[in-house]
């Protein structure tokens, strides 16, 4: 039950409709095309290779700086999607939290109030998407920037070769393939950075398949004799309770017995383990 104390209704409501949507519709289209342009950008580069592998001299240090700006961006970009996904959830704990009380919400008149809070959680929500898709252009500008800069540059060299160095129609076709290459080695790399982005749902989804389950409903070994209890008598020996593994001792040894027919009454100022001691008993 600890989870379910320390963790919002929102968290949860997120990772089973928002994340489990995009698990099961926009995941698999997004794996589809990142292999379907990895694949023909994979192709490009053989055909290069094999129509001429000098070609491979402009292609590979054009390859190597598009795999570091893929890294630079996803190091930041991943991050920005974790911190969508908790603002989500504040706004899904808040929608439902609305929902659930809106009679009493009416009854008081304070509909402007959760409606302005709303708008501010949206806001929240947005801010980080809206920087997602920010550097996703940053991404895609300077790839595209770097490749128009390659290609400009070996069509200048072959421009400025003798003569005859290369037949017409020779550099036509590497022309036309090195064009072809850097636009599918742009989008290959476009259609990674979205999955990368939307295996976050992955993740957060798979947080909560690792939780710890809560024990079997009945526990034969444990289970008392068929006679008990044969009277009324409850007895604590050193009893300590915390809510959580990692949380502080709540109750610090309580030690009494209650016998059997008795009226009891527990007594203490707030926050002295009243409803704690009451729950334990229970």
């Amino acid at each position: 039950m600890s989870f379910f104390v320390s963790t919002p209704i929102g968290r949860v409501l997120s990772r089973v409709s928002l994340d489990l949507n995009i698990i099961d519709l926009d995941v698999p289209f997004a794996l589809m095309f990142t292999l379907g342009a990895s694949l023909n950008a994979l192709n490009n580069l053989g055909v290069l290779a094999v129509v001429s592998w000098e070609v491979l001299l402009v292609s590979m240090p054009m390859i190597v700086l598009a795999t570091r700006l893929q890294r630079y961006y996803l190091a930041s970009a991943k991050e920005l999607m974790r911190i969508n996904g908790t603002t989500k959830s504040a706004l899904a704990n808040h929608l439902s939290e609305s929902i659930s009380g809106a009679i009493t919400i009416r009854a008081f008149e304070q509909e402007d109030r959760f409606l302005a809070k709303y708008l501010v959680l949206v806001d929240k929500n947005a801010g980080p998407y809206f920087y997602n898709f920010a550097a996703t252009e940053w991404l895609i500008q300077r790839l595209e920037i770097m490749s128009a800069t390659v290609l400009s540059f070996t069509a200048f060299v072959m421009a400025l070769l003798p003569q005859g160095t290369f037949s017409p129609g020779f550099v036509g076709m590497a022309l036309s393939y090195g064009l072809s290459l850097n636009v599918s080695f742009v989008f290959s790399i476009q259609n990674q950075c979205n999955l990368a982005n939307q295996i976050i749902s992955v993740e957060r989804v798979n947080q909560y398949m690792e939780i710890q389950s809560e024990a079997a409903e009945v526990l034969e070994e444990n289970r008392p004799a068929t006679y008990w209890p044969k009277d009324g008598n409850v007895e604590l020996r050193n009893l300590k309770i915390r809510y959580r593994k990692d949380a502080p001792l709540v109750l610090h040894g309580i030690t009494c017995k209650f016998k059997g027919g008795d009226k009891i009454g527990i007594v203490g100022r707030t926050e002295s383990g009243k409803t704690t001691l009451i729950g334990a008993l229970f």
